[in-house]
């Protein structure tokens, strides 16, 4: 019995995450989803056109990437009272 997931599905796991506002490191993506090829799978989705950012963080001695999609800005929500 084969439970392995195709690409597609872990690419289609790590995008509705991040389309999802959440950011996601090699290490949750394996605890959350058991997926051992995360930076395969990003680099792939990027290839794509997909606009994953990413950045260093530092964690009790320990330093990782953090990678996440900028979700769009909704201007009608704009609390800051200036008018453009």
């Amino acid at each position: 019995m084969n439970t392995r997931q195709t690409k597609q599905k872990y690419k289609q796991i790590i995008l509705n995450h991040m389309l999802a506002g959440k950011s996601l490191s090699t290490y949750e993506a394996y605890d959350l989803y058991n997926i051992t090829c995360f930076l395969q799978r990003v680099s792939e989705l990027r290839d794509q056109g997909i606009t994953i950012q990413d950045e260093w963080v530092k964690n009790n001695g320990k330093r990782f990437k953090r990678y996440w999609i900028d979700q769009p800005i909704n201007n009608d929500d704009d609390a800051s009272g200036v008018q453009s």
